[in-house]
């Protein structure tokens, strides 16, 4: 499994939150098994599941993301990183 870990700000977290919930469909196809969304304020940090590298970087470089992160109000460039799952432990 590979995890899509994005990080942005946005203008305003309910705007932006009511977009990202409208791309699902698009995560989902490109194969997106789930997500975590986690935040600070307007700073907001994203952990997409997806079966393997291949297809978090065919969601990433979708040009439906970019435009999907500039109408939900996402200021500057995102932070994109893809992360192997070595272990996970729930408590």
């Amino acid at each position: 499994m590979t995890t899509l870990l994005v990080q942005h700000t946005v203008e305003s977290f309910d705007d932006w939150k009511t977009g990202f919930d409208n791309h699902e469909p698009n995560r989902r196809l490109h194969g997106a098994t789930g997500h975590q969304v986690m935040r600070d304020g307007n700073a907001v940090t994203i952990l997409i599941d997806f079966p393997d590298a291949g297809a978090a970087e065919g969601f990433s470089s979708d040009p439906a993301l970019k435009e999907a992160m500039s109408k939900a109000g996402v200021v500057g460039a995102p932070s994109i990183s893809y992360l192997d799952d070595v272990e996970s432990i729930s408590y």
